[in-house]
């Protein structure tokens, strides 16, 4: 019985592994309305390419969509999520440092 109520047991170790797998969790795209991001690949008309956003130093990608086309490097911010793993984007214009 000393696994499950003595600390640093089993039970615990479980309670751990189950934070840490919590902690690694992507959040979902409904949080990441509002979201600055970069074009990692072409978002054509009707269809879907990938944005990337850095969360607390990770990077995330997620299938996202646009009105119109947006090529590889536009700045977008997320106006809404589809789907959670798939969002809508919107294009943000020239980059001050003059980046697409």
């Amino acid at each position: 019985m000393g696994w499950f109520s003595e600390p640093g047991g089993l039970r615990a170790g479980l309670g751990r592994a189950w934070l840490r797998r919590r902690a690694k969790a992507s959040p979902a795209a409904q949080a990441m309305v509002g979201a600055a991001g970069r074009v990692v690949t072409p978002i054509p008309r009707g269809g879907y390419g990938e944005v990337l956003f850095c969360v607390h130093g990770r990077p995330l990608k997620y299938a996202a969509r646009a009105r119109v086309p947006l090529d590889f490097g536009a700045r977008v911010r997320v106006s809404a999520a589809l789907s959670p793993s798939a969002i809508e984007v919107a294009h943000l214009g020239p980059a001050v440092d003059g980046r697409p």
